[in-house]
């Protein structure tokens, strides 16, 4: 767009919209500070009144008289009394009584004729300051300085585009997960939101014992030189997730369950809304698509694109959104790549993504998966993991819970967290430590396992009624868990996260009569579940998923384990999408050791068993153990013993970082208290194999013995213990 046509649509608005749209984003960028919008019955002769700091560092008091007109000699007396007005007023700004210093007159037309010297000359008179007093600014001035300091002033999809934002903005900027319960008004995500960490971690994060050796043998001076370039790389591993956004255009961020990832992609998307609503800039376009749902449409992701964009009031988007993606102005938040259930399905998306970056390369991608359900489809994509809450993150995400209204609440509940180590493990998810503070608030006893404490979030949320008008839940809390674990363990068993209200009614039709609940009061249940108990929420209208993942796969669980269905489980073994179901239903009973007898026993006779070359039996066994607490400990011993000796022998250094990750889980004495007697021995290579072992492995039970060697040895061994999480209990 040329000047001319610039001018030409700034002189076809009205004084309020060439105030509101040009003007005051104008003097924001220019500098200005405290901007008054004044036109109206009181405006006393200006329409916005500013101030900003001159050279002295003195504050500038500055009114302004917007004109969409040309100012002529017919006009110029109403224009002279209003300037005469401002300048003779007291205006109350900052609380207090102010005089202008200056005055600006912004038309944008022309001063005709001689009617700028003409107004100036009947203003200054004998009053010969005034004239540095007194500013004009024409349309063409106007449009300079536009140019300079509002470049996209212009842009023609402004209007659209602000809808737009705005509608993604009240979609994501209040919190309607387990982090809301309890709440009478919604929480804001920017109030409860904690930053998350991720690790860059490299191929060969975790060095076999052959690689360890190796290192050894260096000469003292060039282990010392490594030592400071690992010190250095390892800084560069650690980013915050809002640095990685930019850092990187292509991104595939994985988490555990509950991680967080969601919730970063919307925080994402917020803070890019914001920011395009704050500047009046279109700086970037955020995308969120849920890869659930894009599959499922069948489309190719340009043409998904068009129908997300019109989900949040941006209609017949095609060409405003091909143009931006051409320029590469988009950034799509592509979230739940685990959700897709199978592998043919992650690799139809995979392609399609694929096939979308070659025709529009310039753009910038953040796709999030659960670790077990992505497995390198994208090969061009960085792979970043969110890091395990560490204290402090905790105790910000316990503040932002309770606000400023209950702080004594918050400094309660992390001392609680400080004195029980296995709560403050559990708590170090965000999702696991958001049911811990729903429990805590209730005061109900903290669990210190996992299923107990979904145990007790369930129990509480099934039971909750309305405290303010003292209505109670009208069905019982046991027939509603049992209707919610059948459906669970059915629509996962289907590959399914949501359900349309009449397909989730028929089922409920189906589980009435075992709770002893008249099938005309389906309806009635699912509206008490919905909105006094929060387990299932309605993500659109008419249709519903559960409050999250979690609790599908919790219930699910749950109701295997009722029906001791143990052949469901092993149908599924070694499925992604199953894998947090399985571990679940190892821990509710703190006993594995049937499960992975049968696992065991398959492995013998069923081919489908058989350890593979990424030996899954044993990461699964290991995971099991992990969750399950009281296995037998003959068959935990052999399997933690199993998982060092792959950690420690492994041909490719994956394998090692995957057996250490699990041993982590599990923190077994029988490898963390011999490792804690290497401490003490003689030969350095076994003091340093032995502390970088513990500190991956992050066992509170070696804090004191580490922290003994570290004093003894000084950086040298510090420098290689790798693990964020356990450096901060040092």
């Amino acid at each position: 767009m040329d000047k001319t046509e610039k001018l030409a649509r700034l002189q076809d608005l009205d004084e309020e919209t060439l105030t509101k749209r040009f003007l005051i984003p104008l003097l924001s960028k220019m500098g200005c500070k405290n901007i008054k919008y004044t036109h109206g019955s009181f405006e006393q002769g200006i329409d916005i009144l500013y101030c900003i700091k001159d050279e002295f560092k003195k504050q500038v008091y500055t009114g302004v008289q917007v004109k969409a007109i040309d100012v002529t000699s017919h006009n110029i007396d109403t224009v002279r009394r209003q300037i005469t007005e401002a300048l003779g007023t007291t205006f109350l700004y900052g609380g207090k009584k102010r005089k202008l210093d200056k005055i600006v007159l912004v038309t944008s037309k022309e001063f005709k004729g001689k009617s700028e010297q003409s107004l100036l000359n009947s203003l200054v008179g004998e009053n010969q300051h005034l004239q540095r007093v007194i500013t004009f600014i024409d349309g063409n001035q106007l449009i300079d300085h536009l140019d300079e300091y509002l470049p996209s002033a212009f842009w023609e999809e402004y209007d659209y585009f602000n809808r737009y934002f705005s509608a993604m903005k009240k979609k994501f900027e209040t919190i309607k997960d387990v982090s809301a319960f309890g709440q009478k008004e919604p929480i804001p995500l920017e109030e409860i939101y904690v930053s998350l960490q991720l690790s860059e971690t490299p191929k060969r994060e975790v060095p076999t014992k052959k690689e360890m050796e190796r290192e050894h043998e260096l000469m003292e001076k060039e282990i010392e030189r490594e030592h400071l370039l690992e010190k250095e790389r390892y800084k560069k591993q650690i980013l915050d997730a809002d640095d990685a956004a930019k850092k990187f255009d292509k991104t595939v961020i994985v988490g555990a369950p509950g991680s967080g990832k969601t919730t970063l992609l919307k925080h994402l998307a917020l803070k890019s809304c914001k920011e395009n609503l704050e500047k009046h800039q279109r700086m970037m376009v955020p995308v969120f698509i849920e890869l659930r749902l894009f599959s499922e449409s069948d489309k190719n992701l340009r043409e998904y694109i068009d129908d997300v964009v019109e989900q949040y009031d941006f209609p017949k988007a095609q060409d405003f959104i091909e143009k931006d993606l051409k320029e590469g102005r988009c950034q799509l938040l592509l979230d739940g790549f685990d959700e897709l259930a199978t592998k043919e399905r992650q690799l139809e998306v995979a392609r399609k993504v694929e096939a979308f970056i070659q025709r529009y390369p310039k753009n910038r991608f953040i796709l999030t998966s659960r670790i077990a359900g992505y497995n390198d489809e994208l090969k061009i994509f960085q792979k970043l993991e969110i890091l395990e809450f560490n204290d402090q993150q905790i105790e910000k995400f316990i503040t932002n819970w309770f606000g400023t209204t209950n702080p004594e609440k918050a400094s309660a509940m992390n001392r609680t967290l400080r004195k029980h180590e296995r709560i403050r493990k559990i708590a170090r998810n965000p999702l696991m430590i958001a049911i811990i503070a729903v429990i805590y608030e209730e005061g109900r006893e903290l669990p210190q396992r996992r299923v107990e404490l979904y145990q007790k979030c369930v129990d509480v949320l099934l039971s909750r009624w309305d405290v303010q008008y003292k209505i109670k839940n009208k069905y019982e809390s046991k027939a509603k868990e049992k209707m919610l674990r059948k459906l669970a363990l059915e629509v996962h068993a289907s590959e399914k996260r949501t359900f349309e209200r009449d397909e989730l009614l028929k089922r409920f039709f189906e589980y009435l009569p075992e709770v002893r609940i008249k099938e005309e009061e389906a309806g009635n249940v699912l509206d008490e579940i919905v909105k006094r108990n929060a387990l299932l929420k309605e993500v659109s209208i008419g249709v519903y998923d559960f409050l999250h993942l979690s609790f599908q796969e919790y219930f699910a669980a749950l109701e295997l384990r009722e029906e001791k269905d143990y052949e469901t489980l092993l149908e599924h073994l070694y499925d992604p999408w199953w894998e947090e179901v399985v571990l679940l239903f190892a821990g509710f009973d703190r006993n594995a050791t049937k499960l992975l007898q049968m696992i065991q026993e398959k492995e013998k006779t069923d081919e489908r068993f058989r350890e593979d070359i990424f030996c899954s039996n044993l990461m699964l066994m290991g995971k099991c153990i992990a969750d399950a607490d009281y296995t037998d400990s003959q068959i935990r011993e052999q399997i933690t013993t199993d998982l060092w000796e792959l950690y420690n022998d492994a041909e490719f250094s994956l394998l090692s970082e995957e057996a250490i990750k699990v041993l982590r889980l599990i923190k077994p004495e029988n490898i963390i208290d011999p490792l804690i007697e290497d401490l003490k021995s003689e030969p350095s290579d076994v003091r340093w194999s032995a502390a970088i072992a513990l500190g991956t492995i992050g066992s509170e039970k070696a804090v004191d013995p580490l922290k003994k060697a570290l004093k003894d040895e000084g950086e040298t061994i510090f420098g290689k213990v790798r693990d964020a999480s356990f450096r901060s209990l040092l």
